[in-house]
């Protein structure tokens, strides 16, 4: 994959209204992956970014200028009044302008595809974001797509492309396009777990794929068929735009791959009762009876496309840091939406570890970090991180005062919560160990376990009186331990101590820190175990 940057003079002119052959309201740069959009009032125009993604390759200006054209021609079967031309960007007597692309008359830089700007709140998605798309417009919708589909039979060409090897070969590229964002857009459990379903759907409806090749469901499609690329206009149908012109390989397709990706759209934004009137309405329209039986593989498959696509945005340098971190988020949630097709994953735990000081939750929770793989999170380490210090570094401040006042209280646990989410959006398993004194904190985490779909345990550490009283003042002779709890905070500590709610005492485990570290081990393993644990080492397997 090869990431560059478009030509810096371009998009400086694109961004001034004196280039345009036409009036100005106001000039608006959007990007894609692959793109930049001007959005101008009345025109919009859209310049390819000069990337190399494997699947596609922009990097000389010839292709740029072909794959212009074809998007052109491609995207006049949905949408003929709003693709106008393609332009090039020149140079003349030293000034940037636009000209007919056959015709350019100086210098070409690069080159535009001009198309009449749509109203932006009608798109689809902002609808579905203000929950403003009614069944009746997605019915319209299904039998706009019955009829293209019906429209753009596939000859030889496109038939060869809905085989099994072929269609094969369209989810391997997906799976060896994102292996290296396992531990950054997901964990290779769930990684794995949609892989294997996957390849193994394929393996055992060979024939049924076969069989939807000999019915005629193979199309030149559209290819990138989500919410973001239809307009839905106050008059008038459903518009339709910006297919796959890249790549034949894409469009190219059983037309159910094609739906897939509007359907997974439409669950994405929380909306299965829409996608359950697009797929009925589709399937009374074009009579595909079968497409239910590969539509949860299509569905499966497109979430990873797009969880693909935000990857290689969170990867773009060219994009804003807090929009890349949104993408990175954006991949995650695909990927756990593309779980879910897949008939699920091996469980992934938040394992809070709470108790007074001394009590030793913090070694038996570096003990289940070290058996299991999981990072752990401390809050000592979080809260002189926090406060500019080392970990090491003592701090004498009294009980809630200080470092330990309620401020910096509350930002170490809200710092936490957000470090465990990140890794639990990825599908992976996370450890806390903090003392959890306060209800409130503890299901905080409750919720978050239940935002993300991981199992949560909840791990009361105790010990007594004397284990307590040894433990500390050996903690304080060697000074050495992030942990600033002293002899003298139990008491007020143990004062401060809420009981656990009736919900967390359902996902609670108490052990006895006293114990020696195999069988407060084993007891530990036991419980994850019984909640679904399986090691990864037999997860790989």
């Amino acid at each position: 994959m090869v990431q560059a940057q478009s030509d810096p003079q371009v998009l400086r002119a694109l961004g001034r209204a004196e280039i345009y052959p036409h009036p100005v309201e106001a000039i608006e740069h959007l990007q894609t992956h692959i793109s930049h959009i001007f959005l101008t009032g009345p025109m919009a125009y859209k310049l390819k970014k000069p990337v190399d993604l494997g699947f596609l390759d922009f990097r000389g200006l010839e292709d740029r200028k072909q794959t212009c054209l074809e998007e052109l021609r491609l995207n006049r079967r949905l949408a003929p009044r709003i693709y106008r031309q393609v332009l090039a960007v020149v140079r003349r007597d030293g000034q940037l302008a636009l000209a007919p692309w056959d015709e350019p008359g100086g210098e070409v830089l690069d080159y535009a595809v001009q198309m009449v700007q749509m109203d932006q709140e009608r798109m689809m998605d902002r609808l579905l974001d203000r929950g403003e798309v009614t069944p009746g417009q997605v019915a319209d919708l299904a039998r706009v797509l019955a009829r293209f589909y019906a429209s753009e039979p596939g000859g030889p060409q496109v038939s060869f492309a809905g085989r099994p090897s072929q269609v094969r070969l369209n989810v391997e590229e997906n799976f060896r396009q994102t292996q290296d964002y396992q531990g950054i857009c997901v964990a290779p459990a769930r990684w794995r777990a949609v892989r294997d379903y996957s390849l193994g759907f394929l393996g055992e409806h060979r024939e049924l794929f076969k069989h939807r090749v000999a019915q005629g469901r193979m199309v030149d499609g559209h290819g990138d068929l989500h919410s973001g690329n239809i307009n839905l206009p106050k008059d008038g149908p459903p518009i339709v735009f910006d297919c796959i012109e890249f790549n034949q390989r894409f469009r190219w397709q059983d037309a159910a791959c094609d739906l897939a990706f509007l359907a997974m759209d439409l669950d994405h934004h929380g909306r299965r009762d829409l996608r359950e009137v697009l797929v009925s309405e589709y399937i009374t329209e074009s009579g595909d009876r079968d497409l239910l039986r590969v539509l949860d593989f299509y569905m499966c498959y497109r979430a990873v496309v797009r969880a693909k696509v935000y990857g290689f945005m969170h990867e773009d340098p060219g994009l804003e840091l807090a929009e890349r971190f949104r993408d990175l988020q954006k991949a995650r949630s695909y990927f756990r939406q593309a779980a879910g097709y897949a008939g699920g994953e091996p469980p992934y735990f938040l394992v809070c570890f709470m108790g007074l000081m001394g009590t030793g939750k913090s070694y038996l929770a570096k003990l289940l970090s070290q058996a299991t793989g999981w990072p752990r999170l401390s809050s000592d380490v979080v809260r002189k991180q926090r406060a500019g210090m080392s970990p090491g570094q003592a701090s004498h401040d009294a009980w809630g005062q200080g470092l330990y006042g309620p401020s910096a209280t509350t930002d170490t646990y809200e710092t936490l919560l957000r470090r465990a989410g990140s890794r639990l959006e990825m599908g992976g398993s996370v450890i806390v160990d903090a003392s959890f004194t306060h209800e409130s904190w503890r299901e905080r985490f409750l919720d978050l376990a239940d935002e993300q779909g991981a199992t949560p345990l909840l791990v009361e550490v105790y010990a007594s009186p004397q284990v307590v009283r040894e433990r500390l003042a050996r903690r304080q002779a060697e000074g050495k331990s992030p942990s600033d709890g002293r002899l003298e905070l139990v008491e007020v500590q143990k004062a401060n101590w809420q009981p656990p709610s009736p919900r967390s005492l359902e996902y609670l485990l108490r052990v006895d820190g006293g114990l020696e570290a195999e069988p407060k081990m084993s007891l530990l393993i036991a419980k994850l175990e019984g909640l679904g644990y399986i090691p990864e080492k037999d997860l790989e397997e």
